[in-house]
């Protein structure tokens, strides 16, 4: 397992909606919020110093089969590390505000050694203050 923390430079936001029919169902409106981090690795991993970590919400968050059991996963180790993390809703509007009030300037991630270019993402936080 691997500790990181990320020291946030940008992020993007972007709002999606849309009208969703699914075979068998009603008409219904989806939206999608999701907030893009980009930073620099407080520690390279596999030579890689710049981390992009994209977040959406969802309503009901569930652990998959994977084990360790996670909240997200590395998604790619080429030019940067990407992650990307799946919130509860509440405290993806937390994140969020924190993002768009200019607050939002450390995150700290621990997951599996990437093997393949991915892995798992055991736990993140994101914060004001570097964490100690």
């Amino acid at each position: 397992m691997l500790s990181r923390t990320v020291a946030v430079s940008s992020f993007s936001a972007t709002l999606r909606i849309g009208a969703v029919h699914r075979r068998g169902e009603e008409p219904e409106v989806e939206s999608q919020p999701w907030l893009e981090l980009r930073g620099t690795l407080d520690e390279p991993v596999r030579g890689v110093h710049e981390a992009r970590i994209s977040m959406y919400p969802k309503d009901e968050v569930e652990i998959g089969p994977a084990r360790p059991a996670s909240i997200g996963a590395v998604i790619g180790m080429r030019q940067e590390m990407s992650v990307v993390l799946t919130w509860p809703q509440s405290e993806f509007d937390r994140v969020w505000a924190l993002a768009l009030g200019g607050c939002l300037k450390f995150g700290y991630l621990h997951f599996t050694t990437p093997r393949c270019n991915t892995g798992l993402v055991v736990s993140a936080s994101f914060s004001t203050e570097r964490e100690e």
